[in-house]
């Protein structure tokens, strides 16, 4: 019986660190304005109290956010979108939609890991979005997104994320289709690999400033400076990105593609889904995508993880579906 007690014991314990050194700790401090967590090896989150997002991801004191992360549900329109079917009048309840926090949580039940919850109310009594946050020992921050939506309400431009992150980080890799933009009913003619761009040939300079720069089927994007420093976004399964110089309202606003502004940061969507760009003639309603290219209003569900990151991540691959959890 002692032999095996010890036996016992010894499993505990050599369990314990394994568990230990896999996931490390997670310290939090939390005040009326926002929860904050750091983890072993030096990289901290901020969530903020007053609006639920994601404002600050540091990597050994080197900020990667520059804009809240926040759900998002429209994109600048095409000139299908403008000047024929004009979904911001058919869609409009989702023009209009802007998130507003009902509750917010803090769960640490799990050992090695800290979850905050933001709930939203987007339409009254029709959709709702939940983002949980959760942050382990290794720095790595799983966002699970859940939307509910009627399937009264009117068919969805998009359903995903959107926020800001430094400007240098404008070195681009990635795995998905490419290499120039796409969308679910213009990709057919890409294959999914890895790819590389700088940001200014990542965007498309459309004439008349409008969505672009869309890539489908991502299954992680790494966004860095010269020196291969930056932030990782890896898919659950996979994703719908693009990332802009500019904010999306200065491409709605903007009349020509030389009076584009720089906004001082890259805007960064990272979607699950968004509807196609149709163009069966651009002037009336036929302009609209096929409605098996169209995002119907029901009860959405994916998550993904972002990590700071250093290196060649075109040749880490394998370690990048290792920081799942």
């Amino acid at each position: 019986m002692k032999t095996l007690l010890k036996f016992l014991k010894y499993r505990v314990h050599f369990l314990l660190t394994i568990y230990t050194r896999k996931f490390g700790e997670v310290r939090s401090r939390l005040d009326k304005e926002l929860v904050l967590m750091q983890s072993d090896n030096g990289a901290e989150v901020i969530i903020s109290k007053k609006n639920g997002a994601l404002i600050s991801y540091k990597s050994n004191g080197t900020e990667q956010i520059a804009q809240p992360f926040l759900p998002h549900f429209t994109r600048p329109q095409t000139d299908n979108d403008r000047k024929g079917w004009k979904p911001s009048k058919l869609l409009k309840v989702w023009y209009d939609a802007k998130p507003s926090l009902t509750a917010l949580s803090v769960d640490s039940t799990v050992k090695g890991q800290l979850s905050v919850t933001s709930t939203y109310r987007l339409i009254k009594d029709s959709a709702s979005v939940q983002v949980r946050y959760t942050f382990n020992g290794n720095g790595v921050l799983k966002v699970n997104y859940q939307l509910e939506a009627s399937d009264k309400l009117p068919n969805l431009p998009k359903v995903g994320m959107q926020g800001g992150i430094k400007r240098n980080l404008d070195q681009l890799t990635w795995y998905g289709k490419g290499p120039l933009e796409n969308y679910v009913d213009r990709r057919s003619g890409f294959a999914a690999g890895i790819y590389q761009a700088p940001l200014e040939t990542f965007i498309e300079p459309y004439v008349y400033p409008q969505e672009n720069a869309n890539r489908t089927d991502v299954r992680w994007m790494g966004l860095t400076n010269t020196g291969h420093e930056g932030l990782l976004v890896v898919a659950d399964s996979l994703l719908s990105m693009s990332a802009w110089p500019y904010t999306e309202e200065e491409i709605v606003t903007a009349k020509h593609h030389h009076l584009l502004k720089d906004a001082g940061y890259i805007t960064l969507n990272i979607d699950l889904i968004q509807m196609g760009v149709g163009g069966n003639d651009s002037w009336s309603t036929v302009s609209q995508p096929l409605p098996q290219y169209q995002v119907p209003a029901k009860n959405y569900h994916y998550s993904f993880y972002l990590l700071p990151f250093k290196g060649n991540i075109s040749r880490k691959t394998e370690e990048i579906n290792a920081i799942k959890f």
